[in-house]
């Protein structure tokens, strides 16, 4: 038969009489559409042959047991055309007009494999050229017909060569007459079926050459060229199903794996190995993809991979276009941080949806009860009460946030004046369809201001004013300079305003704050529908407190009065070096400052308590530790009455915040004389 491009009307008739048998038989669920395909009626139609064995040959298996109803209808079709729609065979041909005839018509032989010489076994060529491949999609779109091609034979002299097409699945053909003939033709071509049940279908072609036709059939054949086509997957379905793709087919028990690439539609015709996805599995059954984005075209190409002699050989692909749905994903973690210092201003973040863009509304009132259950035309959401008017404009930046996810933020966002609490909306938009996130409503706390630590020997007190609307303030510690922007956890503290009220700021006990010093940023916190809204942050600088502690050992004379005194300092922990100390004497009172009195003379001690130095108004350790006992100073106290009392000696108010000097019992410092 001539290829389907050349078919005359005749032949078009037949054919489409045998596609409606065919049809028939595939409504009534007796074949299966793939199983019996268009290409196996036009190999049949173009062999010319009508006797049932031959046509049961070019049958697949399962479709082999209808032959006897084809041959009929074959021939009541031929029958009403009147015709018969072939030459005649070639073994019926014996002048040199129709050698001639048949070999410029370029076409296929209706020959049968009993037309030629019985093949004697003799050694044939080690080099033999190849047989190419092309899948030609047949009318039902799947992997349908292959159209195989082969060099030219040369034979010199000799005028007339017949090739014969043989082929056999699963294992190469030892014999042209022990394998299925293809075709007999004069061309370097021919159209076969795909394999049905079998992995590899081996091709073969042999050429029968003499001077004329009837000398060709009679010689021995010459093996040519040979070649192999890998199956296609079989029933292969492609669909998408909420964004993943799922595929199924089914393959041949030799298939060792099966290929999927994922191709952007327009790439199609540039598929390269960056296509190739399930790179990890052999996808034998089939496939799901989870990684196609919405929204685009893709074109899944699924080729069927052998292993033949240790090399891997690919079947023609099978492509699928796929539109994946644009499934719109509500935002549901949207959140609204109050910017430090800026008093008034937000900031919101989100994570994106894989797809749409994320419009947010500031609203005085929520949006309409039950507009966020469904999709919306993006026109209806006026109707829920989200005007354009309250679409917020700052720009939307990127920024990976702690846990190393990529979050969209929205800066600079104001509180409206007079509003004491605002309702933030997400809104998903694509292609005119809307898809309402989770509201978050937010109440606005006002300003932390006029804020003071006061430090007392055990403790530090912490007070502020109030703020407007907070339920309650929530105190940071963090490391000197620390800028809260970056984020405050770690170790914190919590007052409610009765507390507040109750015991007049936050009290924090000695070791609460670190000795030598923090910031603390005051957080106000209200609630909005069970969750925490933080305001504006308010920072102050603690400078940290060394807390020391001297003892007073007195030295009388024989009349029992103070002579001398040994002075020892202990420290909360431990500095190298120290600030400069003065022992102020009062005759009648105890001293109230460093300037309350007069400076007595003092010097540091050697390990037997003599001076080591020459005496001087200031005490200064080489160091300060805790045991306190390691260096002493003395002071001359001959001549005086009254009190003593250590005070440190800076000129800095500064300076004098950031050491408490603990008294030792008051007894040790009064200079009264005891009897001998």
């Amino acid at each position: 038969m001539p290829d389907p491009q050349h078919t005359d009307d005749a032949d078009g008739r037949i054919l489409a009489a045998l596609m409606a048998w065919r049809q028939q038989l595939i409504d009534s669920g007796a074949v299966s559409k793939s199983g019996f395909k268009e290409t196996h009626l036009r190999l049949i139609l173009r062999s010319g042959r009508t006797d049932v064995d031959h046509i049961r040959a070019m049958l697949p298996g399962s479709v082999a047991e209808h032959a006897e109803d084809l041959a009929a209808v074959l021939a009541e079709t031929l029958g009403a055309q009147g015709r018969h729609h072939r030459s005649a065979p070639l073994s019926a041909v014996d002048s040199g007009e129709g050698d001639q005839a048949v070999t410029e018509a370029g076409r296929e032989i209706p020959l049968r494999a009993d037309d030629f010489a019985a093949y004697t076994f003799t050694e044939q060529p080690d080099q033999l050229a190849t047989i190419t491949s092309k899948s030609v999609p047949d009318a039902d779109g799947a992997a349908g017909s292959c159209q195989l091609a082969w060099p030219p034979y040369q034979p010199g002299g000799d005028p007339v060569v017949i090739y014969r097409l043989i082929s056999e699945e699963d294992n190469a053909p030892y014999s042209p007459d022990r394998a299925r003939l293809v075709a007999a033709t004069t061309t370097t071509s021919a159209v076969d079926g795909p394999p049905d049940a079998a992995a590899i279908r081996y091709y073969q072609v042999w050429v029968n050459v003499g001077t004329t036709r009837a000398e060709a059939l009679a010689a021995q054949p010459v093996k040519h060229a040979d070649g192999l086509v890998v199956s296609p997957v079989h029933d292969c379905v492609i669909r998408q199903d909420s964004g993943q793709v799922i595929g199924s087919w089914t393959v041949p028990a030799a298939v060792g794996a099966v290929f999927v690439s994922r191709v952007p539609a327009h790439e199609a015709g540039r598929e390269g190995p960056q296509h190739r996805i399930l790179l990890d599995r052999d996808n034998r059954a089939g496939f799901v993809d989870l990684q196609a984005i919405p929204g685009q075209r893709y074109v899944y190409r699924v080729r069927a991979a052998v292993s033949v002699d240790g090399v891997l050989r690919l079947s023609a692909a099978v492509d699928n276009e796929i539109d994946i749905a644009a499934v719109l994903a509500p935002v549901a973690d949207l959140s609204v941080t109050a910017l430090p210092g800026a008093a008034g201003v937000f900031e919101l973040s989100w994570t994106a949806p894989p797809v749409g863009q994320v419009a947010i509304y500031r609203s005085r009132r929520g949006p309409t009860a039950g507009a966020e259950t469904a999709e919306l035309p993006e026109a209806a959401l006026e109707q829920a009460g989200l005007t354009t008017d309250l679409r917020l404009t700052q720009p939307v930046t990127g920024r990976v946030n702690a846990q190393g996810q990529m979050q969209s933020v929205m800066t600079g966002v104001s509180w409206p004046e007079g509003w004491s609490r605002a309702y933030f909306t997400p809104v998903t938009v694509l292609a005119g369809r809307a898809l309402l996130g989770t509201t978050l409503s937010s109440v606005r706390t006002g300003v932390i201001r006029d804020v003071e630590l006061t430090e007392y020997c055990n403790k530090q007190v912490l007070t502020f004013d109030w703020p407007e609307g907070a339920a309650m303030v929530v105190v940071y510690l963090a490391p000197k300079g620390y800028d809260p922007r970056n984020g405050l956890t770690g170790t914190s503290f919590e007052i409610t305003l009765d507390e507040y009220e109750k015991y007049g700021g936050l009290q924090l006990p000695n070791g609460k704050l670190p000795v030598a010093g923090c910031s603390l940023h005051l957080a106000p916190v209200a609630f909005s529908a069970g969750r925490r809204a933080t305001g504006a942050v308010r920072s102050i600088e603690y400078a940290g407190l060394l807390r020391l502690q001297y003892a007073v050992q007195l030295t009388r004379d024989p009349e029992g009065r103070p002579s001398h005194a040994s002075i020892f300092l202990r420290s909360e922990y431990d500095v190298p070096g120290s600030p400069a100390f003065v022992l102020i004497n009062h005759p009648d009172r105890i001293p109230l400052s460093h300037s309350d009195g007069e400076a007595v003379n003092v010097a540091p001690l050697d390990a037997q308590g003599r001076l080591a130095a020459i005496p001087s108004k200031e005490l200064r350790w080489s160091s300060l530790t805790t045991q306190g006992t390691t260096e002493a100073w003395g002071a001359d106290l001959r001549g005086r009455r009254g009190w003593i009392r250590l005070f440190v000696n800076t000129p800095t108010a500064a300076r004098l915040r950031t050491i408490a000097l603990l008294d030792p019992p008051i007894s040790t410092l009064r200079l009264t004389a005891v009897a001998p």
